[in-house]
Formats: structure tokens, C-alpha cells, sequence
């Protein structure tokens, strides 16, 4: 079964105050919260298809968003899925994000 993962990646990790120790104590990758979404009952040629694969990106970033603390929600979701349009790497997916990003942002400018 064909999946992709939506998650919550931090765009930049900044490191302040690191004293010697800090080289001495194991590093651990940050968990990030992650929803499976699937897409092999898809066909990702047709605007159905697509569209329906953007709804389940939307809900899957809507239910990883929803406990972010720190930043607005809405940036998390924006993130979450604009990075899991990339990782499918359909263009007809990426259009359908592209034209309802630019609605939204033209609604958020008013």
C-alpha cells in the first residue's frame, strides 16, 4: 500500500549556549508528530484523484497541527502541507496546492 507521512518539521534548529558538555551527552533527533495518509487507491493523473489525496493531506496536517504549541496553527498546517505536496511529487497535486494557497493567502491580505 502506497503511503506518504505528513509531519512536522521545524525549518531551522538553532543551537545557543553550547558548552562542552553539551558535545559529551548523546544527540537525539526531535520527534515530530506524523499521520500516514494513503494514496494507493488513488489516481493521481485526474483532478478527482488529486483532489481527493489534497483533502487527506489537509485533514492529516489539520489532526498533526492541532496540539503545535509556539507557533499560529495555521503556519504549522501550511508546513506540514506544503511538504508533504513535495514528497508525492505529483504536479497535478502541486497545482491544486498551489491555487488553494494563493486563495488563502489573497482572503488572509484582505
Amino acid at each position: 500500500m502506497k503511503k506518504i507521512s505528513v509531519r512536522l518539521v521545524p525549518a531551522l534548529f538553532l543551537l545557543l549556549g553550547v558548552s562542552t558538555a553539551a558535545f559529551a551527552a548523546p544527540i537525539r533527533a526531535p520527534e515530530f508528530a506524523t499521520r500516514t495518509v494513503r494514496l494507493a487507491d488513488l489516481d493521481l493523473s485526474t483532478a478527482v484523484g488529486a483532489e481527493t489525496l489534497y483533502g487527506r493531506i489537509k485533514e492529516a496536517a489539520r489532526l498533526v497541527c492541532r496540539h503545535e504549541s509556539g507557533r499560529p496553527k495555521y503556519e504549522c498546517r501550511a508546513r506540514a502541507i506544503d511538504n508533504a505536496v513535495r514528497d508525492v511529487g505529483s504536479t497535478l497535486l502541486a497545482s491544486i496546492h498551489r491555487s488553494a494557497a494563493g486563495s488563502t493567502e489573497e482572503v488572509v491580505v484582505r
